[in-house]
């Protein structure tokens, strides 16, 4: 290495390469848009399939936050922060598709058990996570996103609230007040299970 240069380490060449990417999507580069889908996709549909409870809804939201992103992605002012606007944009599509469907339950025929009543037949792990998905599903939309954000994507608060646009005392704040609704609906699933 000459003098004067400084080496860069593969998490901040990686952020380089990144960022690189993010501008030349943003001057309408297909090739390096489809790189960053790429390897987001499967983040931003895990999300968006937690947030909203079915995969066909959820791969809605997907393309919906893809071709918004896209569609946005020239006022993009700090391409560093790509992924936390991504991720927004993922929250809102989510939240336009709650707020437009109709009260649909679907129930898939190969996870059903052959006779409903049989519950007690479940083994405890899968009545567990029956049970929690149905509490799950008792929450509102704010307390879905804030909790798949911090416990399915592995936010840290700081991330959470620069995903959302809130300060970080708001976002620790929801996160709190989300925690006890999801006790409250574990509570009453329980009792509604007996």
């Amino acid at each position: 290495m000459k003098p004067g240069q400084v080496a860069i380490g593969a998490p901040e060449r990686q952020h380089v390469v990144e960022v690189d990417l993010v501008e030349r999507a943003a001057h309408g580069d297909q090739g390096a848009y489809e790189q960053l889908v790429t390897t987001r996709a499967d983040r931003i549909f895990r999300i968006a399939r937690a947030i909203l409870g079915n995969e066909p809804d959820a791969r809605d939201a997907t393309q919906d936050a893809f071709v918004a992103a896209w569609r946005d992605l020239p006022r993009l002012r700090e391409p560093g922060a790509f992924d936390a606007w991504l991720n927004r944009i993922c929250v809102n599509a989510c939240h336009t598709r709650l707020r437009g469907r109709r009260r649909v339950h679907e129930v898939s025929l190969e996870e059903a058990p052959d006779r409903v009543s049989d519950a007690a037949a479940l083994p405890d792990h899968l009545s567990d996570s029956d049970l929690l998905a149905r509490a799950f599903r008792r929450l509102d939309p704010d307390h879905r996103t804030i909790l798949v954000l911090r416990h399915l994507d592995d936010q840290t608060v700081d991330a959470i609230a620069s995903t959302l646009g809130i300060p970080a005392g708001t976002a620790k704040s929801r996160l709190f007040r989300a925690r006890n609704a999801l006790e409250r609906a574990l509570e009453l699933e329980g009792q509604a299970r007996r």
